[in-house]
């Protein structure tokens, strides 16, 4: 007894010091109440209570309180506040579910809750996950134990490119049994491939594997040591390494030709295996020259694949602009170096695809070429605000395939006419943006891009292709002028409805990418009413949904299906609209 009353005043401890926030200074803050409350029961699948399940409301004011279901699976809050709470339960094996949901991971509408209002009967039912389990064999077939496995998640991305990722449960791995046997389980239901997890590259021990020539060499050597005449052998060249490499189901390095494996609500799927491979570390050497032939020293970059799978490493050649690497995975790669520039030196650029595959080295010369340089000005068009001090102004070009442009001293910053310049420019596709000095106060007035133009052709918000050659001026106009589009949210009895999210985005698919300032969503109110500030000038769809997750924003299936039942409308800077929406 005295062992479980320790025990329970652990836990109590533990729960008030993760409820309780904490000022500046140290100072506890007193966690938001009121006189509301709301219970109910969690369920599973099958319609039986849930015991022990870990039940989380989330409010306004940082409200963040945690319960555990009892062994009917019933729970309770008291002494909660006026506002919108967003409700989830969840159990090991069992996805995170919440109130109104129509599927996990997903945050759904919510309750709203008035002073004093008191919610009994609430069902949050919480289907099982679905499961993947196999076994992973090395390369002769036999089990391989500690090999950290992971459910990957496909998805579209708002290029249109299919991508796999980390799964909505997060990036959780497990490893191998003894058995060489793997066991992913909570998983909600979607599109997967299984493989070995995003940290994996190898065994962390490269081993060198003597050819059959070298092991008859190795008993020749003994045999003529008994012999002094005999000439001793030469030493082999550069070792070749070999290592386990990356795979996915059932024994690719590529994870976009992996097994694609779709999971249902609870469905286990077995026998899913993996066989490593385990392959040469394969070799490149590179030699950077300048425009003259001569050595230079210049920054590397290997990058193979996209998107969380992808492999990225910076290196740099010596003086003699020579760099090795020897302890690569077979693949294609793209090469880049890279120089900053300095002083009257210009930047130089090269890039190349590189094929390493067996046990050759694979010899890279790379020609680099001077960067080019980009120049332009900035405009101030106010109404409002004071013309500001426009060298604290800065215009940036943003890679969309690799780095952005080498932040050389300088680049891209204004000066006191207005103009400014961006060097180390190589060929590829870049988006402009710019940041304004600040003004005012948080939430005050402030300076806002309206407008990019790029040798006189509108590309705000827009990519834009810079081949070899010359660059065309580019201007970025601010504006102190703030759309504001506001309305009411109802349902079909003219009710506010406060179940939803609202969502504008960009009617032209070419503004859809990831963190487009023009794609936004929005909680109406208690009243039903929403507001978004700050969109730029353009043609926009307004949808309302039920069920959103920040990633829906980034995910092009997920904004088409919202696109579908938009209502279109147009805005400018300078304009105050109103848009009520009333749901059918």
């Amino acid at each position: 007894m005295m062992r479980r009353l320790t025990v329970l005043i652990l836990l109590l401890t533990a729960t008030l010091a993760a409820q309780t926030p904490v000022r500046d200074g140290g100072v506890p803050i007193a966690p938001p109440s009121g006189t509301a409350g709301l219970s109910g029961v969690v369920k599973d699948g099958d319609n039986n209570p849930l015991r022990r399940a870990l039940v989380v409301i989330r409010g306004d004011m940082s409200l963040n309180r945690t319960v555990v279901a009892d062994d009917l699976g019933r729970f309770a809050f008291t002494k909660l506040p006026a506002g919108r709470f967003t409700i989830t339960a969840s159990k090991p094996g069992y996805p995170a579910m919440s109130y109104g949901a129509k599927k996990p991971l997903r945050t759904g509408p919510g309750m709203m809750l008035t002073e004093g209002q008191q919610v009994s009967g609430l069902t949050l039912t919480v289907p099982k996950g679905a499961v993947l389990t196999g076994t992973v064999y090395d390369d002769r077939g036999r089990p391989m134990p500690g090999v950290p496995v992971m459910a990957w998640e496909y998805r579209t991305g708002l290029s249109g490119e299919r991508t796999v990722d980390m799964p909505s449960t997060g990036g959780e791995s497990v490893t191998t049994d003894d058995r060489g046997v793997y066991r992913v389980f909570g998983l909600p239901p979607g599109e997967y491939t299984v493989g070995t997890a995003w940290f994996y590259h190898g065994s962390g021990s490269e081993t060198r594997v003597p050819s059959d020539a070298e092991i008859r060499a190795a008993f020749d050597a003994v045999t003529r040591a008994y012999s002094p005449s005999s000439t001793p052998p030469a030493p082999p060249s550069l070792p070749v390494l070999h290592d386990f490499v990356p795979v996915y189901a059932p024994d690719v390095t590529d994870p976009m030709t992996a097994t694609t494996i779709t999971l249902g609500p609870g469905e286990e799927r077995t026998g899913i295996d993996l066989r490593m491979q385990f392959s040469p570390r394969c070799r490149v050497e590179i030699t950077t020259v300048g425009p003259d032939g001569r050595p230079v020293s210049a920054e590397i970059e290997f990058s193979r694949g996209r998107g969380t799978t992808g492999v990225t490493s910076v290196s740099s050649t010596n003086a003699d602009g020579k760099y090795a690497e020897g302890s690569l995975s077979p693949g294609e790669y793209t090469v880049r170096a890279q120089t900053v520039a300095r002083g009257d030196q210009p930047a130089l650029w090269a890039a190349a695809d590189v094929m390493v595959a067996g046990t050759e080295t694979a010899t890279l010369q790379l020609l680099m070429q001077p960067a080019m340089s980009a120049s332009g000005r900035v405009i101030f068009e106010g109404t409002t605000l004071p013309q500001p001090d426009v060298t604290k102004a800065r215009v940036n070009l943003n890679g969309l395939q690799r780095r952005s442009v080498s932040d050389a001293p300088g680049n891209g910053v204004v000066d006191a006419t207005g103009q400014f310049s961006i060097r180390g420019i190589s060929p590829g596709s870049y988006r402009v943006s710019g940041t304004a000095p600040v003004v005012s106060a948080p939430g005050g007035p402030a300076w806002r891009v309206r407008t990019v133009t790029y040798g006189g052709r509108d590309v705000t918000d827009l990519p834009i292709d810079i081949a070899s050659g010359e660059t065309q001026p580019i201007v970025v106009t601010f504006t102190d002028l703030v759309s504001e589009l506001t309305g009411t949210l109802t349902d079909a009895a003219g009710k506010p409805a406060t179940d939803y999210f609202v969502v504008v985005l960009p009617a032209d698919k070419q503004y859809w990418y990831a963190l487009s300032r023009r794609i936004v969503s929005a909680r109406p109110g208690a009243d039903g009413r929403f507001v978004f500030r700050g969109l730029p000038d353009g043609q926009y769809l307004i949808s309302a949904t039920t069920d959103l997750v920040t990633r829906d924003l980034q995910d092009q299936a997920a904004l088409a299906q919202i696109a579908a039942v938009g209502q279109p409308l147009t805005l400018t800077v300078s304009e105050k609209k109103t848009f009520d929406i009333k749901l059918r």
